[in-house]
């Protein structure tokens, strides 16, 4: 259900690195979650990861007017985890979450997923 990418960057400059490809790409930025922070601020063993949360406005459009409820599945996120071989970057293909109705817009998110790792 997840794919994975492993890359040669401490998490944090992973992050840094996707806020910076986001931007270069005009790809809009709704949230980046710390959630190791986050649990450390609830007094809980933090776990080093975080959750980059970003969209295209147009595309997601696509994706409402097919179906309204796929809005529990968009904006795009990719997570940024420390793996037990480095950093790991995790998205999902979004066939797994739009189904075959909507292949040609889940094809083309994924792709953009994808591309985005790939730029880092």
């Amino acid at each position: 259900m997840y794919e994975r990418t492993t890359v040669d960057l401490e998490p944090a400059e992973a992050v840094s690195a996707l806020r910076s490809e986001l931007a270069k790409r005009g790809i809009t930025e709704y949230a980046v979650v710390d959630h190791g922070h986050d649990m450390a601020q609830a007094g809980v063993p933090g776990f080093t990861a975080w959750t980059l949360i970003f969209g295209n406005p147009a595309a997601g459009a696509r994706v409402l007017a097919a179906d309204l409820a796929a809005a529990v599945d968009i904006p795009l996120r990719i997570a940024v985890i420390a793996g037990e071989h480095g950093t790991e970057l995790v998205y999902r293909d979004m066939r797994t979450l739009l189904g075959d109705e909507l292949a040609d817009v889940a094809d083309a998110l994924t792709a953009a997923l994808r591309d985005l790792v790939a730029a880092i």
